[in-house]
C-alpha cells in the first residue's frame, strides 16, 4: 500500500467518522425538539381542555417543528458532508498540517507529479492525528444517548403517561381516541336525547372527567329562539345535576364546564295519562304461614324476600302499553282489567328501584317518580324467659311462676317452655296463642310439692321460640330448693304443704274466693298448728 493510499484510507476514516457525530447530533436535536415541543403543545392544548381545533393545529405545528430539526439538524449536515469538508475539519482540528491534507483533496483527481511528495508529506502529520480526536467516540456516544433518552421519555409519554401530559401526548401522535374512549376532559349528560310526559319533571346530570368551578346548563325551547343559562347543582364529586320542572313542550340542551361543550340533545314531550292510585296486595311464600295483606293506598314494596306483591293502578286516562320498569333492567307489562285498572305482579327478591312507564315510539317513557323495593331477610325470632330471675331460689313446697316471651319479625310457630327436674324426664309446656303472630308471652305454674323436692333439689328450664326457618333457644336457667327455716317444725311443714294442696284444689274448682284464701295464709296454717 503507497502513501496515497494510506491517506486515501485516512481521510476515508475520517470522513465516517464526521458522519456518525452528524448522525448522532441531528438525532439528538430531533428528539428533543419532539419532546419540547409536543410538552409545549399538550400545555397549550390542555389549558384549551384538548378542543378539535387546537389538537389540528397543534399536530401541525408539531410536524412542522419534528420536519425542520430533521432537515437542518441531520439531512442537510449529511448532504454537505463530503472529502473536502472532513479535510477542512481536520485541518481546524489539527493546524500542523498547514492546508497541505485540504490540498492534497483538491488536487487528488488531478495528475500533479508533486501530488506523492505532498501525499508523504501529509502522511508523516496524520500518523500524529487520528480521526477518533477530529470526532471523539465520547461526543458520539453522548449525543446518541441524549437522543434515546428523550426518544424513550416521549415514548412513555404516548403509551402510558400520567394526566394531561401523557392524554396529550397521545393525542398529538396518535391521533384522536377510538369510538367509546374514555376523553380526559368530558362532559357526560344523561339522559340526552328523550321522549318525556308532559308537564312531568326530567332530571338532567352531568359527569364530569375534570373539576370544574361551575357547570352550566344552556336550554332552548321550541317556542323561543333564544338560550337560557342555569346554573347545575353539585351532586356528588364532579357530577351535577338540573332539574327541568312540568316540562310544557320541547327543549334543545347542552352543558358547558370550564370551556368543554357536552354535544347537543333534546327532549320531546308527549302527552299521556298519570298514575292516580296505587293499591298493593302482598303474598306471601307460603313457608311463612300468612295471608294475603292489602295495603291500601300503596307505593313502595317492603316484604320478605320470596314475597310477589300484585299491584292494582288506576290512571287518570286508559293506558296502553303500560309496564313497569326495575332498575336491574327488567320490566313487567301492566295487563288491563274490565274495570279500566291496570294489574302486574312484582316478585320481591332484592332491594330496587321501580317506576312506571308506557312505550311510545319505540322508547319508554317515565310516567311516575321512583318507587323502592324492599326485599327483607326472615331473622331469628327471640325469646326471653322474664321471671324467674337466673339462679332463683325458693322453698321446696312453692308454686314457681314462669314467664316466657317471644317475638319474630314475621310470624312465630310456636313457643314452647322445657323444664326437668334433677335431670330426669324433660317436660315440654307449649305457650297456648304462638302460632301465626309476631309477638307472644304465657305463664304457667310449676309446682314442686308435686315432685317431693327436698333441699338442694333443682329445676333446669331453658324456653324455645320457632319461626318458618329457624328455631331459637334461651340459656339455661336453673331454680334451686333451698331449706326451711328452722324456727318451723316437722308438723308445720306438713300444715303448710295441706294448705297449698287445699288452695290448689279450691282454684281448680273455680271458687270465686280471692287467690290469697286458695292458698291459705302460711302463717296462719302454722299459728294453727301450734296451737
Amino acid at each position: 500500500m503507497n502513501t496515497r493510499d494510506q491517506l486515501n484510507q485516512y481521510l476515508q476514516g475520517l470522513e465516517k467518522r464526521m458522519r456518525w457525530l452528524a448522525v448522532s447530533r441531528g438525532a439528538a436535536v430531533a428528539a428533543g425538539v419532539a419532546l419540547g415541543a409536543t410538552l409545549a403543545l399538550v400545555l397549550i392544548t390542555n389549558a384549551l381542555a384538548f378542543s378539535s381545533t387546537s389538537m389540528t393545529v397543534a399536530r401541525v405545528v408539531l410536524f412542522v417543528a419534528l420536519a425542520a430539526a430533521v432537515g437542518f439538524a441531520l439531512v442537510i449536515p449529511l448532504m454537505h458532508l463530503n472529502r473536502r469538508k472532513a479535510a477542512g475539519r481536520a485541518e481546524t482540528s489539527f493546524p500542523e498540517f498547514q492546508e497541505r491534507l485540504l490540498t492534497y483533496v483538491e488536487r487528488s483527481e488531478k495528475r500533479d507529479p508533486m501530488l506523492e511528495l505532498l501525499a508523504m508529506d501529509t502522511m508523516s502529520v496524520a500518523q500524529r492525528t487520528q480521526p477518533e480526536m477530529v470526532a471523539p467516540r465520547k461526543s458520539i456516544f453522548a449525543l446518541a444517548t441524549s437522543a434515546g433518552a428523550a426518544g424513550a421519555v416521549l415514548l412513555w409519554l404516548i403509551l402510558a403517561g400520567p394526566g394531561f401530559l401523557g392524554y396529550g401526548a397521545s393525542l398529538l401522535w396518535a391521533g384522536a381516541p377510538k369510538a367509546g374512549a374514555a376523553r380526559f376532559y368530558e362532559v357526560t349528560v344523561q339522559p340526552g336525547n328523550k321522549l318525556v310526559r308532559r308537564r312531568s319533571d326530567q332530571v338532567i346530570t352531568a359527569q364530569l372527567t375534570f373539576e370544574a368551578p361551575q357547570v352550566r346548563l344552556f336550554a332552548k325551547y321550541a317556542s323561543t329562539a333564544k338560550w337560557e343559562e342555569a346554573q347545575m347543582v353539585p351532586r356528588n364529586g364532579t357530577s351535577y345535576e338540573f332539574l327541568f320542572a312540568g316540562l310544557p313542550e320541547p327543549v334543545e340542551y347542552y352543558v358547558e364546564a370550564s370551556g368543554v361543550k357536552s354535544p347537543t340533545y333534546k327532549l320531546d314531550v308527549i302527552d299521556l295519562p298519570g298514575i292516580k292510585h296505587i293499591k298493593v296486595t302482598y303474598h306471601y311464600p307460603s313457608w311463612l304461614g300468612s295471608k294475603a295483606v292489602v295495603e291500601d293506598p300503596g307505593g313502595d314494596l317492603r316484604a320478605v324476600a320470596g314475597t310477589v306483591a300484585e299491584l292494582t293502578v288506576t290512571t287518570d286516562r286508559p293506558l296502553s302499553n303500560g309496564l313497569i320498569e326495575v332498575d336491574d333492567g327488567s320490566h313487567i307489562a301492566l295487563e288491563s282489567n274490565s274495570d279500566g285498572t291496570l294489574t302486574a305482579k312484582v316478585p320481591i327478591q332484592k332491594d330496587g328501584v321501580f317506576h312506571f312507564a308506557a312505550k311510545e315510539h319505540g322508547e319508554s317513557v317515565r310516567l311516575s317518580e321512583d318507587y323502592f323495593i324492599e326485599a327483607r331477610i326472615d331473622g331469628a325470632p327471640t325469646v326471653k324467659i322474664t321471671h324467674p330471675g337466673a339462679d332463683a331460689r325458693v322453698n321446696p313446697i312453692e308454686e314457681v311462676g314462669i314467664t316466657v316471651e317471644a317475638n319474630d319479625d314475621f310470624a312465630l310457630q310456636g313457643v314452647e317452655l322445657h323444664y326437668s327436674v334433677n335431670g330426669g324426664e324433660e317436660k315440654v309446656v307449649a305457650i297456648p296463642n304462638s302460632k301465626g303472630v309476631q309477638s307472644a308471652s304465657g305463664k304457667t305454674l310449676i309446682a314442686l310439692e308435686d315432685y317431693k323436692m327436698v333441699s338442694g333439689d333443682v329445676i333446669a328450664l331453658y324456653a324455645t321460640a320457632k319461626d318458618a326457618h329457624t328455631t331459637t333457644r334461651t340459656d339455661m336457667i336453673f331454680v334451686q330448693a333451698e331449706p326451711f327455716e328452722r324456727n318451723y317444725s316437722q308438723s308445720q311443714l306438713e300444715w303448710r304443704r295441706r294448705g297449698r294442696r287445699w288452695g290448689r284444689r279450691r282454684r281448680e274448682r273455680n271458687f270465686a274466693a280471692p287467690e290469697r284464701d286458695h292458698c291459705g295464709d302460711l302463717e296462719r296454717v302454722a299459728r294453727q298448728c301450734q296451737r
